[in-house]
């Protein structure tokens, strides 16, 4: 991807043409990536050498990601938690400074870096009134030492350059595909990995719990990987794992459309999952192929509808929840025993928010709220809540209130809204990553589980080894040359 050695042809074409294009594929007004030119001369900061101890580490990690994911899914936290904070130490005794992405003024005003820290403090202010301290503490200690080393491994990747991050998305790729195999023989063959795993260890078999976990994680992975299989094969055009020409001679992605057969590998995953027993995934999967096809016809369109939903789900969660207990459903013995579970807390949840609407009952609050004498027709020696609600917007207003919910919408329209900054071909890619992360945080599990969250910001260190070094200073350049004429 970067220039090192001259253009081909087609490069040379390229650069002539406008900076912003609409073609049928993807009718959205997106900024055409510029022939590229060495990371130097792009980037406003000039990019450190990148030590062979932290390439190293990176390399290793990213590749078994993939078999932790689909084995051992709880390891995907201490193992991007680890990447995160060696992977800084190593960067900055090379680089003597912070990732410019942190310090960066455009950081702060162009991206969902406010909301997010604003969503911290006030987590961090709740614990004042939190039913157990001890808890709200805790889990405010675990987003600073997932989210902030995260942010800090973000940054060094923002930096590292083309020849890197093809070997990077090259490995991480591999390790992913490796990972799904894994996941598709457990699904289709009885989980044979798992019993055995199991008989060595001599303990009890959780079928359902052992391949929930896994699905849901690869439903929001599946789509970077899905681009990244896409873009190996176009630029080799001899197959995903080829070997790779030199770089001067890649071929450049197609500008201004989304990347060809992105969707193939989501597509194969959600057919794998319907033999799974994760609903949650299946929904995710499904509501991403629904997204990432609206964005082929619209992005534009496709993030409009997306912060609808995440406006609409604050406000309506409560009426919804209510309505399906008052209806019965938790009855209705032909509806799945979790999905009646569910509606059952769901509806605990939306009543316990309406006794502290603005603030909420403060930071991991939810499995300690007074269960008020009522017994879970369900699990009657479980609390009525469960250890979380189920449902992102309710746990979110349960535990932060109305005012929590207002910053968490400002964080998630941030995030679909940055979309528009992103190449074009990846554009389809993301948004239906951040639909399949809403719909899984809409059924299954905690809003605020680490390896729920780690499996999120993976899929997001995966996105940004898809796109070529360089590529937000070569848009705000784009965006200057255009005000300029």
């Amino acid at each position: 991807m970067a220039g090192l050695g001259g253009l081909e042809p087609s490069d040379r074409d390229w650069s002539k043409m406008s900076l912003t294009r609409t073609t049928p594929d993807l009718r959205t007004t997106a900024p055409v990536l510029p022939p590229p030119h060495p990371v130097g001369r792009t980037v406003a900061t000039p990019v450190p050498s990148f030590s062979l101890p932290w390439m190293g580490l990176t390399l290793f990690l990213v590749t078994i990601l993939g078999f932790i994911c689909a084995l051992l899914p709880l390891g995907t936290a201490p193992t991007l938690i680890s990447l995160s904070v060696l992977g800084g130490i190593l960067y900055a005794l090379r680089a003597r400074r912070l990732p410019a992405f942190l310090t960066a003024r455009a950081t702060w005003r162009a991206s969902p870096m406010l909301p997010l820290v604003l969503c911290l403090a006030l987590g961090a202010v709740s614990v004042l009134w939190t039913p157990v301290r001890k808890d709200g503490v805790t889990q405010l200690l675990t987003f600073l030492y997932t989210v902030v080393p995260f942010l800090f491994w973000m940054g060094t990747l923002r930096e590292v350059d083309d020849r890197r991050r093809w070997l990077l998305l090259r490995w991480a790729t591999l390790g992913m595909v490796v990972g799904l195999a894994i996941f598709a023989i457990e699904v289709l063959g009885d989980q044979p990995i798992y019993r055995l795993e199991k008989a060595l260890e001599g303990t009890k078999v959780d079928h359902d719990r052992a391949l929930n976990r896994p699905a849901v994680l690869f439903a929001t992975l599946a789509w970077p990987l899905g681009l990244a299989l896409a873009r190996l094969a176009w630029v080799t055009g001899r197959g995903a794992f080829a070997r790779l020409p030199a770089l001067a001679a890649m071929a450049q992605p197609p500008a201004g459309r989304a990347m060809p057969w992105a969707w193939v590998m989501p597509a194969a995953f959600f057919l794998t999952a319907l033999g799974g027993t994760s609903a949650s995934a299946k929904v995710g999967l499904g509501a991403g192929l629904v997204f990432y096809g609206l964005a082929r016809l619209s992005a534009r369109t496709a993030r409009v509808v997306m912060i609808a939903v995440l406006l609409a789900g604050p406000v309506l969660s409560i009426p919804i929840s209510l309505g399906l207990h008052r209806a019965g459903l938790t009855e209705e013995t032909r509806m799945p025993w979790s999905f009646r579970h569910r509606v059952e807390i769901w509806d605990v949840a939306a009543r316990r928010i309406l006794e502290k609407p603005v603030f909420g009952w403060g930071l991991d609050s939810s499995r300690n709220i007074p269960d008020e004498g009522e017994v879970s027709k369900f699990h009657p020696e479980s609390p009525i809540i469960p250890l979380h609600p189920h449902n992102i917007f309710l746990q979110v207003l349960l535990e932060l209130g109305v005012v929590g919910s207002i910053l968490h919408t400002w964080l998630g329209a941030g995030l679909a809204l940055a979309t528009r900054r992103l190449p074009a071909y990846a554009q389809a890619t993301a948004l239906a990553a951040i639909a399949a992360t809403i719909a899984v945080g809409c059924f299954s599990y905690g809003a605020w589980q680490t390896w729920w969250l780690c499996g999120i910001m993976l899929a997001a260190g995966l996105l940004e080894l898809n796109l070529p070094a360089g590529w937000w200073a070569r848009g705000q350049g784009s965006a200057k040359a255009r005000q300029k004429r």
